[in-house]
């Protein structure tokens, strides 16, 4: 079994400023940085981890430097865990979807113009997730992603139904995993 310690990144600039961001150069805000130097002291509290992952995008790879100082690691850069492409609502304020029913009433399949949807995403983190695990059975593991990613392996390690797996909301939350080594069948949850 493999505990893996999962960290969505602190507050970025577009968060603070309630929009969909830029891409992958988007930096953390000051209040994000803050969140990351103090989920770094409670994750070194808590967790004897020996290694620690992240996202390539700067949001995250940022937030894994900084609790990456407190436990002494450096983040290793996974691709997969890059957060979903937003395609064309890049920088749109989010109230931009508001009249959007999909992104209401389905939001793992709701496909922004261009972008991709949770689902896809789902299908790109699992698989990622699983074999930072393989590597690291009897060990304790960091892995910083993003919000969407976040809600993507909860639905992965979870095995329930995607329409009941809540987004992961709040900036540096995050939450444990005890990874056994049982095989996903790879379908996504809630189809047949």
């Amino acid at each position: 079994m493999a505990r893996l310690i999962l960290i969505r990144h602190g507050e970025s600039l577009a968060n603070a400023e309630r929009r969909f961001t830029h891409g992958p150069h988007e930096p953390l805000s000051r209040q994000g940085r803050e969140e990351a130097v103090a989920r770094g002291r409670s994750v070194a509290e808590r967790f004897d981890p020996v290694a620690l992952y992240a996202s390539p995008f700067v949001r995250a790879l940022e937030t894994a430097r900084l609790i990456g100082a407190a436990l002494q690691l450096e983040p290793i850069v996974v691709e997969a865990l890059r957060e979903q492409d937003f395609g064309q609502l890049r920088g749109r304020g989010y109230d931009s979807v508001r009249e959007d029913p999909l992104w209401h009433t389905d939001r793992w399949r709701f496909r922004p113009p261009e972008g991709e949807t949770l689902e896809e995403v789902f299908h790109r983190v699992g698989p990622a997730l699983d074999a930072i695990a393989e590597k690291h059975v009897g060990q304790q593991v960091v892995v910083v992603s993003h919000g969407g990613v976040m809600a993507a392996l909860h639905a992965w390690t979870t095995v329930r139904r995607i329409e009941g797996v809540p987004p992961i909301s709040a900036n540096a939350s995050g939450f444990v995993v005890e990874w056994t080594r049982v095989r996903h069948d790879g379908r996504f949850p809630g189809k047949p």
